[in-house]
């Protein structure tokens, strides 16, 4: 088995190793949770509007339809609800609802004027007041993806942060190994067949020539150095 020595380098693959593998955990439950044609979807849509004007509702119905007809612009909105209070295991819901035929009439709060980009969705907020009954459902029925993949980043963040303080304890990956076998699943494949490749046999140390056979001029070297002195005391 050959020596590999602990280096920064090595710590900082063994994290990116532990943040690849989160990453790839989590990507199942990275699907929007509530989806497009679903009961929760059309009730979060026919919400927004309502939402958007909360602060305001008597406006709403007030406007004169030329400003009704430029604020409703926005096709995407980009909807992100916290959990109920009550349903402390369930995560945040995002999702996109779209409304291509009939866009969204948005208060001037959330009225965007580069919401006809298609890359610049308007984002609205629901507060827990806000949430149709029928998502509340949903929530309370434990449906949340987002839930299981905060879990799951919880879980290899814990690791992480484990192995750098484990790592910090040993000067070898041979040592660290040794102490705990497990951390091989976090070390990239190259350190482990460097680690398992059979070490060089050791020779003989070699015996330093004499600096009179190298034909070393000590006279020049100790001139230079006192030349070099002398212009950096100038």
């Amino acid at each position: 088995m050959a020596y590999v020595r602990k280096t920064d380098t090595l710590v900082h693959e063994i994290l990116s190793k532990v943040d690849d593998m989160s990453r790839v955990a989590q990507k199942p439950y990275e699907t929007a949770t509530v989806t497009e044609n679903s009961a929760e979807y059309k009730a979060l849509s026919d919400a927004i509007e309502t939402v958007s004007w909360k602060l305001a509702p008597e406006l709403r119905d007030k406007m004169p339809s030329e400003w009704s007809s430029r604020l409703a612009r926005s096709k995407r909105v980009d909807v992100t609800i916290e959990p109920p209070v009550d349903c402390p295991e369930s995560g945040r819901l995002r999702v996109t609802i779209e409304r291509e035929d009939k866009p969204f009439c948005l208060s001037p709060e959330h009225f965007d004027p580069n919401t006809g980009s298609y890359y610049n969705n308007t984002k609205i907020t629901f507060a827990e007041s806000d949430i149709p009954p029928i998502v509340m459902a949903w929530f309370k029925g434990g449906k949340s993806n987002e839930a299981t993949r905060a879990g799951i980043k919880t879980k290899f963040d814990k690791v992480r942060e484990q192995l750098k303080s484990f790592m910090n304890q040993h000067s070898s990956l041979n040592t660290a190994i040794k102490a705990m076998p497990e951390i091989e699943h976090y070390v990239p494949d190259e350190y482990i067949q460097k680690l398992h490749a059979p070490s060089p046999p050791r020779g003989k140390a070699a015996t330093p020539a004499p600096k009179e056979e190298l034909d070393i001029d000590v006279d020049a070297l100790t001139s230079a150095a006192v030349a070099h002195q002398i212009a950096s005391a100038g």
